[in-house]
């Protein structure tokens, strides 16, 4: 990336960036080519119709949002992924259904779940205070939890290393996500539900008869969309046009594998005639003949993969003897829609694994955990010395074991940061990878990793207080004290045993606690939604003042100066010394 901008992820937060220089420095990263021929299929971005008042938009973002038309009214599914990206899928809307916008309303918009991709963009498509916005019952939930909770600085970093978004739309770079060929960052445009569906729907909107369920699998939150009139569905999150990812590169709640086949099975007993996908190149299938075989395949091959693991599990053996045991079947591993340009067969066997017993194999050997320092020092003692190590890596290159070799020199680097040969295989290792492999995610985590360590990239530190403002006031109190939680500096607080009260006045005829005990105890937080007794002082503010300090956006001293915050039976200095304790 020698004359290309580095890009800053605002978004994201990175605790260090190696930034080692490197003589290796290739403009163009070949793409397999099953995995190109795949994103090409994505071009020319497309406003398809699917049947009669029933259209997708192909290829125009990360998702593919779904217009119905109505006799007073349009329903849109799955707005898209920022402000930008709706305004290009509206605008192609218009372009290709006479300006259909200028001429009807849009009385619902429908999350099918709360990836990011599906819901940035609904502002865009919303009228005035009179559209709904329909979700699943657990979306709010899951949204905060799997998201927008505790986790987040890790998964948006994982998000953006698997997505291929460190690097853009660099054409020596990018191959697209496999669900998606092109991604359009940029402000969002999220508005929460107005009505939530527990189980099952039946709803009609502008003569438009839906039938939504709850279907869960990638996650907890999935809403499918029947249409019993023309019998056709849309879905997203159980079935693609790829193999299933139990659980993404960038890390996810953990699924439930048979959860993905129960909910197919369910898809299965509509007998549809048409059948959207919100992702993928070729989102629409027909004839209920077809369809069936295409979810039939799909589901078995996810039990399969599920039940042979299980059934290795139970004679004893670990994941990776399973892999190199479970295959699918020839007529499952050919079809179209079970390619392993997304998700793959040997990493959901690890998935299902871990789903059931977690780390521990069951071998003795695999008690012991180890950390990666003393796994690169043990590496280096048998072969000799570092030197003698990196040496190995290259010579496992020279080979052709790219694997082995990744690994190897990842050791050297370990412990000398500043090793140039082991840089030169690493980098060498990790392209070759890339140019190998036809699955999106493995080829993207791969590149991000080799621009990041490099110096080519970078991500600003940003941590919790990279939240989107847009999200903090829908943030539920328990999820923001929950992330309070884990930014709690242990050090700094293994001696300390303090009470502080807090009293939000925001909330007090809202249903929500506006009293809770936050109890600071030898290096944990326990906050409890109930009056706290025998504090220290109390903080008095409100939700979003309390929501933002909590982050980390807020500055304490500012808070109190302006008299968003006031301390009652301490001094200001107490609630600094307070906030302090956290990272």
């Amino acid at each position: 990336m020698k004359s290309r901008t580095c890009l800053v992820l605002l978004f994201v937060a990175f605790a260090s960036i190696l930034a080692l220089a490197t003589a290796f420095e290739p403009e163009v990263v070949a793409t397999n080519p099953k995995l190109a021929s795949f994103t090409e299929a994505f071009y020319p971005p497309q406003v398809l119709n699917v049947t009669d008042g029933v259209y997708v938009a192909r290829g125009y973002n990360r998702d593919n949002p779904v217009l119905i038309e109505g006799t007073d009214g349009l329903i849109v599914i799955d707005p898209g992924e920022s402000i930008t990206a709706a305004e290009i899928v509206k605008k192609a809307f218009n372009e290709s259904l006479d300006n259909i916008f200028e001429r009807k309303p849009v009385k619902a918009i429908i999350y099918t779940h709360h990836h990011d991709c599906h819901i940035h963009g609904a502002s865009v498509f919303a009228g005035n205070n009179s559209t709904e916005i329909i979700a699943s019952e657990n979306f709010n939930q899951t949204l905060f939890a799997d998201w927008f909770g505790q986790l987040f600085p890790g998964r948006a970093i994982g998000g953006g290393m698997m997505s291929g978004a460190l690097f853009g739309r660099d054409p020596g770079y990018d191959s697209g996500g496999a669900l998606f060929a092109v991604q359009w960052r940029g402000p969002s445009g999220y508005m929460p539900p107005t009505i939530t569906v527990k189980d099952s729907m039946d709803i009609n909107i502008s003569g438009v008869r839906l039938n939504l369920f709850t279907v869960p699998g990638e996650t907890r939150d999935v809403l499918v969309v029947w249409l019993p009139e023309k019998k056709l569905m849309v879905q997203i999150a159980n079935f693609y046009e790829a193999f299933p990812a139990i659980t993404t590169l960038r890390g996810a709640y953990p699924r439930d594998p048979l959860s993905y086949v129960d909910s197919i099975d369910f898809y299965r007993s509509l007998n549809a005639e048409y059948l959207v996908l919100c992702h993928g190149p070729h989102p629409i299938l027909k004839g209920a003949e077809n369809i069936s075989r295409e979810l039939t395949n799909y589901r078995d091959a996810i039990q399969f993969i599920h039940d042979q693991t299980v059934q290795y599990m139970n004679r004893g053996l670990t994941p990776g003897e399973i892999k190199g045991l479970v295959k699918l079947p020839a007529h499952l591993a050919e079809d179209p829609y079970l390619q392993q340009i997304y998700g793959q067969v040997d990493r959901n066997i690890y998935e299902i694994f871990w789903w059931y017993r977690g780390y521990f194999t069951g071998r003795c050997r695999d008690l012991y955990t180890y950390s990666p320092q003393d796994e690169a020092e043990m590496a280096a003692e048998l072969a000799g010395g570092v030197e003698e190590l990196a040496d190995r890596a290259r010579q496992a290159l020279d080979e052709g074991k790219a694997e082995w070799a990744l690994e190897l020199a990842d050791d050297v680097l370990i412990l000398d940061p500043k090793n140039a040969g082991a840089r030169e295989t690493k980098n060498l290792s990790v392209i070759t990878l890339a140019e190998k492999t036809f699955n999106a995610q493995e080829r993207n985590y791969l590149l991000s990793e080799y621009l990041l360590e490099t110096g080519q990239v970078k991500i600003t530190p940003g941590g919790f207080k990279a939240i989107d403002d847009h999200f903090v006031p829908f943030m539920p109190m328990s999820d923001l004290l929950r992330i309070m939680a884990v930014r709690l500096n242990a050090t700094k607080s293994l001696d300390k045993d303090m009470i502080v009260a807090l009293s939000l006045t925001d909330t007090k005829n809202s249903g929500e606690p506006s009293d809770y005990s936050l109890h600071i105890r030898t290096g944990i937080l326990e906050a409890l939604p109930r009056e706290a007794e025998n504090a220290e002082f109390t903080v008095t503010t409100d939700s979003l003042v309390w929501k933002n300090l909590g982050l980390g956006k807020l500055d304490p001293q500012e808070a109190v100066e302006k008299g968003e915050v006031t301390i009652a039976g301490g001094e200001p200095e107490a609630f600094y010394e307070f906030l302090g304790l956290f990272n």
